[in-house]
């Protein structure tokens, strides 16, 4: 899975946009963020105007898979339900 369907997964699932930012950007507040790096993907979290690099993967679709894993997670410890199927 590649980041556009990734985000549509989200979307769909009805994440609110505050939640991650997949843009590389900080994001408007805490929130989970991916991006591509020099040495693949980053996954990261965002917070105080600062990243802070949770995982690095080599292909898109093995961020995308670990990005939506540490989003679901994310998701259930604040009480907010999961992302089905994930």
């Amino acid at each position: 899975m590649k980041l556009p369907e990734t985000i549509s997964l989200i979307r769909s699932a009805g994440v609110p946009d505050w939640f991650y930012v997949a843009d590389g950007g900080l994001g408007a507040g805490e929130c989970l963020g991916i991006e591509p790096s020099g040495d693949g993907w980053s996954i990261y979290y965002s917070e105080r105007g600062s990243k802070s690099r949770l995982e690095s993967h080599p292909t898109e679709e093995a961020a995308c898979k670990a990005f939506l894993h540490q989003l679901n997670r994310n998701l259930r410890e604040s009480g907010r339900g999961e992302i089905p199927g994930v």
